[in-house]
């Protein structure tokens, strides 16, 4: 799906530096009294009848440059991060792997096209189909707020998954300043996730209801078997982060860049876990594009580097793009984080 270019209203483009370590962890700046939405870049926004502060550059790491994408490589140093994110795969039975309706054939080599994307096996190749195309797609990118931390949240996000859908996420780690606030004067609570969906004005709170109404809207009606068994679903999403537990969950002081990054990633791969884990611990809001197994999200991505890899992001406020999950969150840190004895290392 072609989506408009997004960004802030200027009066969310900065955070005030704290003053000091218990500020930074527990204040509300006026950012977080004030609607927060991303606007289409043809949306008039008037601006701040008067401010003392500037707006942050940003720009890469000093000699920053891109990584080679490398297929199914782990870099050195993080494969129990990857072991650990991994856990879920089991414990949930792969949801969020694939989209509505997957399904797999093998097929000579030339039955597909060389600028098509697909896997190769055993001289082959796999055609991918989905019913996603049958369904329903949003105009504009559903608005969740959530962290990662969260079973709840969770098991929104692999529905997301399922449903291919394009989200605008506008992450809520613990004492996070901007964001959390903003749920508790919309909703009147602080409970995660909370889903706004621009395209028909519904609001609402509570995981079992914004998935039911997903599937309604955006899908055929059907709720995936894991995610429709009650306590036992809420159960395995939680064992499922086990070894990530705090990861994704705590605030780094960060600065907020006027426009959201842009990450092509699915619920289901524990490289997009941890890419997705420093967004939202620097509470960077950002546009992902789902892309599990069936997306035809996917052959964007081949079509403009030759190569599907997941996660993905394209970073509007420095122009950067790039593959490599551990590499991101480098390049996340290195650019957002505002001291980095903050860090969550």
């Amino acid at each position: 799906m072609a989506t408009a270019a997004l960004r802030f209203p200027p009066f969310l483009s900065s955070r005030a530096a704290p003053k000091t370590t218990a500020a930074a962890c527990t204040r509300r700046t006026a950012s977080a009294t004030l609607r927060v939405a991303a606007l289409p870049e043809s949306a008039p926004v008037s601006a701040p009848a008067s401010t003392s502060e500037e707006r942050p550059e940003f720009s890469p790491p000093a000699g920053f440059a891109p990584p080679v994408p490398k297929r199914f490589a782990v870099k050195d140093g993080q494969l129990a991060s990857v072991a650990g994110a991994a856990l879920a795969l089991p414990f949930r039975l792969g949801t969020g792997l694939f989209v509505l309706g997957y399904s797999v054939s093998l097929v000579s080599a030339d039955k597909i096209p060389s600028d098509q994307y697909s896997l190769e096996f055993l001289g082959l190749k796999v055609k991918e189909t989905s019913k996603i195309d049958q369904c329903r797609r949003p105009e504009k990118p559903i608005e969740i707020y959530e962290f990662e931390g969260c079973p709840f949240c969770r098991k929104v996000r692999e529905m997301v998954s399922v449903l291919d859908l394009d989200v605008l996420f506008y992450p809520c780690p613990q004492k996070g300043p901007t964001f959390r606030p903003k749920v508790l004067e919309m909703g009147g609570k602080k409970q995660f996730p909370y889903m706004v969906d621009p395209n028909t004005g519904v609001a609402m709170y509570e995981s079992d209801a914004i998935i039911k109404y997903l599937a309604d809207t955006y899908g055929d009606g059907t709720v995936p078997i894991m995610l429709s068994l009650g306590l036992f679903t809420t159960i395995t999403a939680g064992l499922a982060m086990i070894w990530r537990v705090w990861k994704g969950s705590s605030y780094t002081v960060s600065k907020l860049p006027p426009q959201p990054i842009e990450i092509w990633a699915y619920e289901g791969s524990p490289f997009c876990k941890i890419a997705r884990e420093a967004l939202v611990e620097l509470e960077l809001p950002h546009l992902l594009h789902s892309c599990a197994r069936g997306s035809p999200k996917r052959q964007e991505i081949f079509k403009k580097h030759g190569l599907f890899q997941a996660p993905y992001i394209e970073d509007p406020n420095t122009g950067v793009k790039m593959f490599e999950s551990a590499e991101i969150v480098e390049y996340l840190r290195a650019t957002y984080t505002l001291y980095p004895q903050y860090q969550n290392l």
